[in-house]
């Protein structure tokens, strides 16, 4: 059961409803390798991914660790997947840890977004990207930080959020789909966030599918959601925000290290395929198709580099 967690990704479908349209949207989800590299490499990840046809790809962060030393194998993968789809990566605990490492004598210095944005990603770090997909305007956000609780008792915004609720208020007022790429499900799932903030889809990692999952009982570890957590794997509603949670494809550290003291188990590596359906043609798109993607997803990679 260890051996099938850290081998041979998995592809795992699932599917919701947004409205009463009549289009649809692919997406992969990935996220959490933490530096990982399967055996065989990591194009297996790719191969995958492009044997389900999607369009777009959506990274939750986690993909290294704060202290790699060589990001090459995580630039070749976004490299492989930029040449199917779009790719859109939102920054996790672990990337903003390296940025943090590796900003450069300036302290301001983000070398891992210029890689990984030559490599052919949207980097979105409490930032979105605006586009169209296969004529659907899709407003397509990241942000690692809290969405709940923002404001003390005062009702002013506590000093720590306030770039990020600045994001959130600028990213909501919009008529497109919106899809905010969110690491922690916690950032949403506590207190009133999905109540607050107008979001249609979040999607999230960082669980790791509860590290154990166990026959009938599933997931064991939640992290701040405590032993055997509500929010953990799948697509869950809360409100009228639809929640989507990938397993993701490793776990953080060495086997059996300090680190890590319980591996994955009964677990597998997950390349998640997101089917929405119910969703709406802009009136003034005269989408066509693929070609359609990727212009608009050139010219969201300019936007964010103003942004």
């Amino acid at each position: 059961m260890i051996h099938r967690s850290y081998n041979d990704p998995e592809v795992h479908y699932f599917y919701t409803k947004e409205a009463e349209g009549e289009e649809s949207l692919r997406f992969v989800v990935i996220s959490d390798l933490y530096g990982y590299v399967f055996e065989g490499g990591n194009g297996v990840i790719a191969d995958r991914a492009s044997d389900t046809s999607p369009d777009a790809i959506l990274i939750g962060g986690n993909m290294i660790t704060a202290d790699e030393s060589d990001i090459t194998p995580l630039t070749d993968l976004v490299k492989r997947l930029s040449q199917i789809a779009p790719v859109y990566y939102s920054y996790g605990e672990q990337e903003l840890k390296y940025v943090k490492n590796h900003s450069g004598e300036d302290g301001k210095t983000d070398e891992l977004r210029e890689e990984l944005t030559a490599a052919g990603a949207v980097v979105l770090n409490e930032e979105y990207a605006d586009v169209s997909l296969y004529g659907i305007d899709t407003r397509i956000g990241g942000m690692y930080n809290n969405a709940y609780e923002m404001t003390g008792l005062d009702h002013k915004v506590k000093k720590r959020y306030e770039s990020t609720y600045k994001f959130l208020t600028d990213y909501q007022n919009t008529d497109r789909f919106k899809i905010m790429l969110s690491s922690r499900p916690e950032s949403f799932v506590y207190a009133d966030a999905c109540d607050t903030w107008k979001v249609d889809l979040v999607v999230s990692g960082s669980s790791l599918g509860g590290l154990v999952v166990l026959p009938h009982y599933g997931g064991v570890f939640g992290g701040s959601q405590g032993y055997f957590p509500e929010y953990i794997h799948g697509m869950y509603q809360k409100g009228d925000v639809n929640l989507f949670i990938t397993s993701g494809l490793s776990s953080p550290g060495k086997l059996f290290s300090r680190e890590n003291p319980i591996p994955r188990f009964n677990n597998p590596p997950e390349i998640a395929v997101l089917d929405i359906s119910g969703l709406s043609r802009s009136t003034a798109a005269d989408g066509s198709g693929a070609a359609d993607a990727t212009e608009n997803t050139e010219e969201s990679q300019k936007s964010d580099a103003e942004y």
